[in-house]
């Protein structure tokens, strides 16, 4: 038998293969990692539990391959770590729980319009519903961003107001309005949503909670709303995250103004909003939520304002700012706390 040479030659391996470019790509795949574990529950699970093994994270409805992808994913990010057959939470673990509305809000909310950014950035194709979110993720996502600092804020601001009915302009999850009516026996709501989803969302948590009585939701366009019964005997009028969908400038200033008309007997305009941030974004500057916020609404169409241009508009529509608080989660969030505008004297 005679032997036979084989001769070898070393790969060289492409610079992009490992370092940054590759991070970049694994940085994706944890994100969306992210976003399915918090929805299967399995963040929770390491929350509550310090660590799991796949088994009992399956349980006997998932997968235990794509549950083990999905922690081996994490293992990369140091979110979880392997300890024998159980996988313990990593020292990233804390972090990525606290942001998991922003990574479900960018993945499962968002991601099918970032996958289509090509398709909409031309425009002869961005005409009638020419792009896709889900709503209902986009509500749960936004709830658990606010939940840290912006609901805690509200709270305290709507303790100190006298009032007896209260509306939520794009209510989502319902979960503001739930919370308010549970505290205060006495008080009435209205959520007002455009999408379906969010409002089909709100009404089965306001039933959950047994307050279909008191809390009423309603799918309607906030700009224009038009009085009536269930919004006659509104003080206190609330809207979170959804005030850019007012703009451009004309078109907010006239729907902040019919937001007079439709509640004549509103009180206080609490409206909170991340604004446009100034300069190019950066690794060392740019907070989380921050680039994806303003390119999800470039792709959408939907512009972003700073927050003169909020000043410029509150005072166009006919609102008097009585204070303004600014908020670290969301970065760039400020809550406007408005009266209405005394009549102006001919």
């Amino acid at each position: 038998m005679t032997d036979t040479f084989v001769e070898t030659y070393p790969a060289e391996t492409p610079p992009y293969t490992v370092g940054a470019a590759a991070s970049l790509f694994s940085s994706y795949v944890v994100t969306s990692a992210i976003s399915a574990s918090h929805q299967i529950g399995l963040l929770d699970l390491l929350h509550a539990e310090g660590g799991t093994d796949v088994a009992t994270a399956a349980g006997g409805r998932l997968d235990h391959g794509v549950v083990r992808g999905l922690l081996d994913t994490l293992v990369w990010a140091k979110v979880v770590q392997p300890d024998g057959d159980r996988y313990t939470v990593g020292p990233g673990f804390a972090d990525v729980y606290a942001a998991r509305g922003y990574f479900y809000w960018l993945v499962k909310g968002c991601g099918e319009l970032f996958s289509i950014a090509p398709d909409v950035a031309v425009p002869e194709q961005r005409v009638g519903d020419f792009y896709h979110r889900d709503m209902r993720a986009v509500a749960i996502g936004s709830r658990l961003i606010g939940d840290s600092e912006v609901e805690p804020l509200f709270d305290e601001i709507v303790t100190g107001l006298d009032f007896a009915v209260i509306a939520d302009l794009g209510c989502g999850s319902g979960q503001r309005l739930i919370r308010i009516a549970e505290r205060d026996p006495s008080v009435s709501a209205v959520g007002v949503d455009i999408a379906r989803g969010s409002v089909e969302l709100a009404e089965k948590s306001v039933a959950d909670a047994g307050l279909e009585g008191r809390v009423h939701i309603v799918q309607g366009d906030v700009l224009a709303l038009e009085p009536t019964e269930i919004f006659a005997d509104v003080e206190v009028v609330t809207c979170v995250f959804m005030g850019h969908d007012f703009w451009p400038m004309q078109r907010c200033v006239d729907g902040l103004a019919n937001l007079r008309r439709a509640f004549p007997n509103v009180k206080r305009l609490l409206l909170c909003d991340v604004v446009r941030t100034p300069g190019p974004a950066s690794p060392e500057t740019t907070t989380i939520f921050t680039i994806g916020f303003e390119l999800i609404h470039a792709l959408m169409g939907v512009y972003i304002p700073s927050r003169r241009e909020w000043l410029e508009a509150f005072e166009a529509a006919g609102w008097d700012l009585v204070r303004e608080r600014h908020v670290a989660a969301p970065p760039s969030g400020i809550l406007f706390e408005l009266v209405p505008s005394a009549p102006r004297s001919a």
